[in-house]
């Protein structure tokens, strides 16, 4: 395979062609060898694609190259650790360059993703993204190239104006700059623009197999943000009549709102060091017009769930310490906010109560009609015929669609030979598929190390990905939205979580069983949440995505947000 693969570069070299671009004067651009990401050695790999980068970049002689050797001396420096932005733009300023073009290789499977960026120095301008995805070895060539082109054509001048990054005043480089304070939070990298479109392979905007389901001409995307978003909900949770964003990382509150075309950074709240965030969620529980923000989250084996408010012109943390796992159901349009504790060794076993707001806490009240077993993640509690009767749309363990009546029965007792007299349909394929994992017992009486975690994969819990109903018809019934995330090897492994594309369901009840109207196109990214709701305070609802957009076990996961207008289709025949 290497030598097959060094004779494809070879031959790449040779033939080559020049571009043929009109540039006024030379730009000096400065190429590092990208970082590499696996658990094999594949320099060889990373030798190439520098060889390759250097061989276009420099045919046709349009650009001046800072010297190889000229780029390890500066690099030599940094003594051998991963560089950052702020390490770039000092080492692009050390070698006079232009730009700086610099990225990581991450290997997982037979599967390669190349995360590369181009960073304008004399512009003083945010990185440029460009993500890739290569099944193989043999597609990273054709990856290289048109990474390559797009560098050039950036580097020429081919790229609108309108679509450059504003450029900033000079940092102080504890961290690059964003292109403006109402363009992104920091860590977030812009997706490269030339005036052939938008070169990103995050989201396909032609993705919708129904157009009129989803508006692609409403698409909207931010740029990326340097870490993982781990859930997502939208509401006014400051008061001011507009909705705002609120993500979670492992460990932190983001609030966001949408302005324009940006996504503007309101308020970071940052927990414990050892705190991992599982879901957030927006509603307005304890009804005094202001929605909570209502957080699950975990502290190696214990729960310590919060809500934070609104108050006093400031966001307080309103309730710690709770033990529970929460989320938000919406029966009838009315929010609802349901618990459960925490089993020991099976983290969902228990039985699942509304968590009501009583003297100023949240106490636990009456047990929901939600079988006993189920996770409270994973599931809907909705009309679907335009009725008061509720159904419950569950995700089982093996993440097949279920629907039920309502009952207090077991699961066992339901996920019976046969199908049980509750049990409405059941899907034949996967859905959901989560990357959201938590540990659920400790090892020898402390908490399981990641290698401990490798070996025993068992004692690890997954967070199941939400089930939303939705009236998309605009009929007076309710849908059931649902995301498939995707795996290149699919899911022949019981613990798999390395979901990297994804797929967005409607589906409608019809007395019978849950019928597909419409799906869309492969999405490239893993879905961690989605909502339904109006992001951009047009007054109309869009679909709206949070999306993890790069893998590895070491490699810092990059997120984005992006949201679809809806219209009202007809049902798909």
């Amino acid at each position: 395979m290497k030598s097959r693969w060094l004779k494809r570069i070879g031959l790449l070299l040779v033939l080559i062609m020049p571009f043929t671009v009109a540039a006024e004067e030379k730009k000096t651009i400065a190429v590092l060898p990208f970082t590499v990401h696996s658990a094999e050695n594949i320099d060889y790999v990373k030798n190439g694609v520098w060889d390759m980068l250097y061989s276009r970049l420099s045919s046709g002689g349009e650009v001046n190259l800072v010297s190889r050797q000229a780029v390890l001396d500066a690099l030599s420096k940094l003594k051998g650790k991963d560089y950052q932005a702020d390490d770039v733009y000092q080492v692009g300023k050390a070698l006079n360059a232009d730009y700086v073009v610099w990225g990581s290789i991450t290997k997982f499977g037979s599967s390669l993703s190349l995360d590369g960026k181009l960073m304008d120095i004399a512009g003083n301008a945010s990185p440029i993204g460009v993500f890739e995805q290569c099944p193989s070895l043999d597609d990273v060539i054709p990856r290289v190239n048109d990474f390559a082109k797009k560098i050039q054509m950036y580097a020429l001048g081919k790229v609108p104006q309108t679509a450059l990054p504003a450029p900033a005043a000079p940092p102080s480089y504890t961290q690059v700059s964003p292109p403006s304070a109402a363009a992104a939070a920091p860590g977030s990298v812009e997706a490269l623009k030339t005036s052939e479109g938008t070169f990103t392979a995050v989201i396909n905007p032609d993705f919708i197999n129904t157009p009129e389901a989803i508006d692609r001409k409403g698409f909207w995307m931010t740029p990326r943000y340097s870490y993982e978003f781990k859930g997502m909900d939208i509401g006014d949770v400051n008061g001011d009549g507009l909705n705002e964003v609120v993500v979670i990382s492992p460990s932190a509150v983001h609030i966001f709102q949408r302005k324009g075309d940006a996504l503007v950074s309101l308020e970071r709240i940052d927990g414990k060091q050892y705190d991992d965030y599982l879901t957030v969620d927006v509603a307005d529980i304890n009804e005094n017009g202001i929605p909570e923000i209502i957080v699950t989250s975990i502290n190696w084996t214990t729960l310590n769930s919060f809500v934070v408010e609104f108050r006093d012109g400031r966001f307080q943390t309103i309730a710690s310490d709770l033990r529970w796992f929460l989320r938000v159901v919406r029966p009838l349009g009315r929010p609802i906010l349901i618990g459960q504790v925490k089993g020991f060794d099976d983290p969902f076993i228990h039985a699942i109560h509304e968590i009501i707001w009583q003297d100023g806490a949240y106490v636990e009240g009456k047990r929901m009609p939600i079988p006993e077993g189920l996770s409270v993640y994973g599931l809907a509690y909705d009309s679907l015929d335009g009725s008061n009767r509720l159904k419950l749309v569950m995700l089982d363990e093996y993440d097949r669609l279920r629907l039920y009546e309502p009952t207090l029965k077991r699961f066992d007792d339901l996920d019976i030979l046969g199908g049980s007299e509750e049990l409405l349909w059941k899907s034949d394929d996967h859905f959901g598929g989560s990357n959201n994992v938590f540990l659920r017992v400790t090892y020898m009486g402390q908490p399981m190390s990641d290698w401990a975690i490798d070996d025993n994969p068992d004692k690890v819990s997954y967070v199941k990905l939400r089930v939303l109903t939705y009236d998309m018809n605009k009929n007076g019934k309710n849908d059931v939205i649902i995301v498939k995330n995707l795996s290149s090897v699919g899911r022949i492994m019981k613990n798999l979580t390395l979901y990297t594309s994804s797929e967005i369901y409607d589906f409608e009840w019809d007395g019978i069983g849950l019928s597909e109207n419409w799906k869309t196109k492969k999405i490239q990214g893993y879905v961690s949440d989605y909502q339904i709701k109006d992001i951009d305070n047009d007054g109309e609802d869009e679909v709206v995505l949070s999306l993890v957009v790069s893998f590895s076990g070491s490699l810092r996961k990059k997120s984005i947000l992006a949201a679809y207008d809806l219209t009202v289709p007809e049902r798909v025949q």
